[in-house]
């Protein structure tokens, strides 16, 4: 666990219900597979690595924006 109070060790609300729309379209609209969902902890976005040949990254900002 990291202790530096500048760096997210958990998502907070506004990425995770970002992360469970994004979850929901990729499996249930795209029918795409989800293979690794973290945090990275050099900036605090989720990272989301998606797509049957592993083709979709997008990451969440803590303020929820998505890229």
């Amino acid at each position: 666990m990291n202790h530096d109070p500048t760096v997210m060790d958990e998502p907070n609300e506004v990425q995770l219900r970002r992360l469970y729309r994004i979850s929901y379209r990729l499996t249930n609209v795209m029918l795409v597979p989800i293979h690794i969902i973290r945090i990275d902890e050099r900036t605090g976005n989720i990272f989301v690595l998606a797509g049957h040949d592993e083709g979709i990254e997008l990451e969440i900002t803590p303020n929820g924006e998505v890229f």
